[in-house]
């Protein structure tokens, strides 16, 4: 493993711990390692003609920008200076992605070493600091006996570990059953949408009955544990996990509320939470959350914060990542995540 290569595994692992604050959030060293990455490679080499992907891109974040600039909300110089970061972090992912592409970095292994050492963390997290209550005063959600590793975000964590899955799903078996024991006790329902999604993508692509007789298995498994972690750890708690989607069906009804009230342009990238305060749509200790900055669908958040412009600029920039492509792993990556993101914004994250 190069240098760049670990020192992103290393950031990739720190997630939510280590971050610069800022005003509603905080730049973690991810952000600030991909943003030091890429200034110095854009230092030394030329920029080739960038790919399909590169453009869409480009079109998506010009929409964010219009959005945010004739936004119909009274956002002060902080707000809507958060609001452009976000956009500006956007930017730099999508540079890095075509740096990549085009060779300027070697990143062997860096998603695998990273996702098996969370799940390593995360599991030791799940046996060890069970209860994460005494997080909610710092606008986590009080998460009890769910794997979150550093991501404090069993949603996110889980993701992640799908994508893992996918990676060392031939190989490492060891380290397969470990990234599996803690998707499982992330007890995270979209993310075991996703693991079938994914799972079964790949079984079509690749023509594999072993590949979708596994993923059904293993999914069937998913559910088995759901089931007991219900019975042994929700319910004797009093634990509303029926709760969860309830909430869930309410942030839909926020971001659709801001979208039909501004459908053609939103209002304004990543000013989601100052769209909730200024039309009355959560409270105010909801508004302290680190969930208020987005919505339980990252499609819904796109469209209520860019409008139907925006959103269908991004769907084209989604589509373009596997135009023609045969790389099969991507293809199904992208497809679980687009199934998930209806469950949580994993697309913001």
């Amino acid at each position: 493993m190069n240098f760049v290569s670990l020192i992103l595994a290393l950031a990739i692992i720190s997630g939510q711990l280590i971050k610069v604050p800022l005003s509603t959030g905080g730049i973690s060293l991810l952000d600030l390692s991909i943003f030091i990455f890429c200034t110095i490679v854009l230092i030394k080499i030329k920029i080739k003609r960038p790919a399909l992907f590169f453009y869409w891109a480009g079109v998506f974040i010009l929409i964010c920008i219009l959005s945010l600039i004739f936004t119909p909300l009274h956002l002060g110089p902080n707000e809507f200076l958060t609001s452009f970061l976000y956009i500006f972090r956007f930017f730099i992912y999508i540079l890095f992605a075509y740096l990549i592409y085009i060779g300027a970095f070697k990143m062997p292994n860096v998603l695998i070493h990273s996702g098996i050492s969370l799940a390593i963390l995360g599991l030791l997290q799940f046996i060890f600091l069970p209860d994460l209550g005494f997080l909610n005063k710092y606008g986590w959600d009080p998460h009890f006996y769910r794997t979150v590793s550093t991501f404090l975000d069993p949603n996110f964590a889980g993701a992640f570990f799908v994508l893992t899955l996918l990676l060392i799903q031939k190989k490492h078996k060891v380290f397969f059953v470990i990234t599996f024991l803690a998707l499982l006790t992330t007890f995270s329902r979209s993310s075991y949408l996703m693991f079938l999604t994914s799972g079964l993508t790949l079984s079509v692509f690749e023509k594999s009955k072993k590949i979708a007789f596994k993923t059904v298995l293993l999914f069937l498994i998913l559910l088995l544990g759901f089931q007991i972690y219900t019975q042994l750890v929700s319910k004797p708690r009093h634990i509303d996990r029926e709760q969860s989607a309830s909430f869930r069906l309410s942030t839909w009804q926020q971001g659709w509320q801001l979208f039909s009230s501004h459908p053609i342009l939103g209002v304004g990238f990543n000013a989601y939470r100052y769209g909730l305060r200024e039309y009355g749509l959560a409270d105010a200790k909801f508004l302290q959350n680190h969930g208020s900055s987005g919505n339980d669908s990252s499609l819904l958040f796109v469209a209520a914060t860019t409008g139907i412009i925006g959103l269908i600029s991004y769907l084209f920039f989604l589509f373009s990542l596997i135009w023609k492509s045969k790389n099969y792993l991507l293809i199904s990556a992208i497809t679980g995540l687009l199934i998930h993101s209806f469950f949580a914004n994993s697309g913001q994250f």
